[in-house]
């Protein structure tokens, strides 16, 4: 019941400050590219972004009403609304000072960069939102796409898995429609709010489709681990009564059972095929039990980096 008034709190505080002018909605992608056009070509000095979202990402949330500028004394500052908290992308001039409004949601600012390689812009940047009030949070790093396991011990360790959970009644698959609602609880309770992504009903369901999620159930289909692929929030978690055990390992063996069925045959063929091509998502560095999972597939940190930054809403 609290989680249902607290829900309903945040949502008329999210209206009110819309009704206030403090967030703006943007109403197409076209606006927004002008909006950033005009900061830029108005500034006295070269505008500082922490914004590296896709253009897809954010269309995406302009098109669910999710994505905002947010009225500040200078400078360029868009928001996301992610349900519990405000994820900040800025535009701004370091040489004047961001005074941020207060929004009611605790607020999130990341900066990406390369480790041995931070630039003095993007420290500078940090020390700036930090003078706006924002506290560091955490570290993450991100990991290669492509497990370097072999063929032969990953079809082992998976044939393992299969068979424990056969015997514990359980399986593996893509929940069915009317498990999505307890897939998304699960999400929200295990998985660290700053790195939770929104998604809609709707938007879900196509993922679900798509066989972009996965999850661990019984005959009776109730769910006890989830997984979901790194372009769509990717994210893993075990039912807080249930962890400790082989379901989030054998989640994330299983999510690369395509990868492996498409492996070649050819040796040299193979080298070229596991060869990591991009970043396969984020892992916080104090986040153990993640790192064991993603080593027992060879699937090491790269160069690449973020920090949080937060400002907590006062209760």
């Amino acid at each position: 019941m609290f989680k249902i008034i607290n829900k309903i709190k945040l949502w008329y505080s999210h209206q009110k400050l819309i009704k206030q002018g403090i967030l703006i909605p943007v109403n197409s992608y076209d606006e927004y590219l002008a909006l950033v056009k005009k900061a830029k070509a108005t500034s006295e000095r070269k505008l500082f972004s922490n914004c590296y979202m896709l253009p897809g990402e954010i269309k995406r949330l302009i098109t669910l009403k999710k994505f905002y500028i947010v009225k500040t004394n200078g400078g360029l500052v868009f928001t996301d609304d992610e349900g519990g908290y405000y994820y900040l992308f800025l535009y701004v001039d370091m040489m004047k000072p961001l005074v941020l409004p207060k929004l009611e949601k605790d607020i999130l600012v990341e900066n990406v960069y390369y480790e041995g390689r931070k630039t003095e812009l993007q420290s500078k940047f940090e020390e700036y939102v930090q003078s706006a009030g924002c506290v560091y949070l955490n570290t993450y790093n991100a990991v290669i796409d492509r497990p370097q396991l072999s063929p032969e011990k990953y079809w082992q360790n998976l044939e393992v898995l299969q068979n424990s959970l056969a015997a514990e009644g359980k399986k593996i698959c893509i929940p069915s429609e009317h498990q999505l609602k307890e897939f998304e609880q699960i999400y929200r309770d295990t998985i660290d709010k700053f790195v939770q992504r929104r998604y809609s009903k709707k938007e879900r369901n196509e993922q679900r489709k798509l066989g972009y999620l996965h999850c661990i159930d019984d005959e009776k289909g109730k769910i006890y681990a989830i997984h979901i692929t790194g372009v769509h929030g990717g994210a893993i978690a075990t039912r807080k009564d249930c962890q400790g055990g082989i379901y989030s390992p054998g989640l994330m063996l299983y999510a690369f059972k395509k990868y492996y069925e498409a492996m070649p045959k050819d040796l040299e063929e193979q080298k070229k095929y596991m060869q990591p091509k991009g970043i396969g998502g984020w892992i916080a560095v104090d986040n153990k039990a993640s790192w064991r999972i993603h080593k027992m597939l060879g699937m090491k940190a790269t160069v690449k980096s973020m920090n949080q930054f937060v400002i907590k809403a006062s209760k």
